[in-house]
């Protein structure tokens, strides 16, 4: 069963080591009015009017890159298990941006991981609906988010959003929450990641664990230590 694979903390720590990679790779990687440096990767950002467009996509490209370096195989695009019903009268099966395979013993695959990749500060409904997917896959979860740039207001603004997003979807939550949530600002060449997990039953009420996770304490990459509030600080 996908979901055995929940509580695996080996997966747990290569997914935070792929976003540490993934990281790196996006902080060297230049546009097309730059002047290519000794860790660039092929990739390079397109320029619109002088100004270099950052989006997930570029994200999701240079994450299969590394997974290629891997034991591990993916798919993209990947239909969902389940159907949803976001908009319209039905409820459909929808995608998922990426999703992460390793072999079993019997030489089959078996999906372990659904990434989901966001850029900037989405509609809250954008995050509600891949919020939902992560609680409802029976898999663990990853959310990669990149940021042009960051103020002292961004992550509040978002984490509010992701507060908001868990808290409207908890009548799916029924078992174990298991989300590792990096985001990435380019600029500043910093990134923040931590591991959402929460039981039912076992943990504080849901809203609760999520405003304690998503709290606020110094998230602006300036501290001297790598660790705020259980935030993994990354830097270059």
């Amino acid at each position: 069963m996908q979901g055995d694979c929940i509580e695996n903390q080996e997966i747990i720590s290569n997914i935070k080591e792929i976003n540490k990679r993934l990281c790196n790779e996006i902080w060297n990687v230049v546009s097309s009015e730059q002047t290519i440096q000794g860790l660039s990767p092929r990739l390079i950002l397109p320029s619109i009017n002088d100004v270099a467009r950052i989006s997930e996509q570029e994200a999701r490209v240079l994450c299969t890159s590394i997974l290629n370096s891997t034991s591990y195989y993916y798919s993209i695009e990947t239909p969902t298990e389940n159907s949803y019903q976001f908009t319209g009268n039905y409820a459909l099966k929808t995608r998922s941006d990426l999703s992460i395979y390793e072999i079993d013993m019997g030489n089959t695959f078996n999906k372990i991981v659904n990434v989901e990749f966001k850029a900037h500060n989405p509609e809250a409904s954008n995050i509600k609906k891949d919020i939902e997917k992560l609680i409802r896959e029976d898999v663990v979860g990853n959310w990669f988010h990149l940021f042009k740039n960051m103020d002292s207001g961004t992550f509040s603004s978002v984490f509010n959003k992701f507060i908001q997003a868990i808290n409207d979807n908890k009548q799916y939550v029924n078992k174990t929450i298991s989300i590792v949530f990096c985001f990435c600002v380019v600029e500043k060449k910093i990134a923040l990641q931590k591991h959402f997990y929460f039981t039912p039953n076992i943990n504080i009420d849901l809203d609760e664990y999520s405003r304690q996770f998503f709290k606020q304490n110094n998230l602006d990459g300036n501290s001297s230590s790598n660790e705020e509030n259980g935030w993994e600080l990354i830097r270059t």
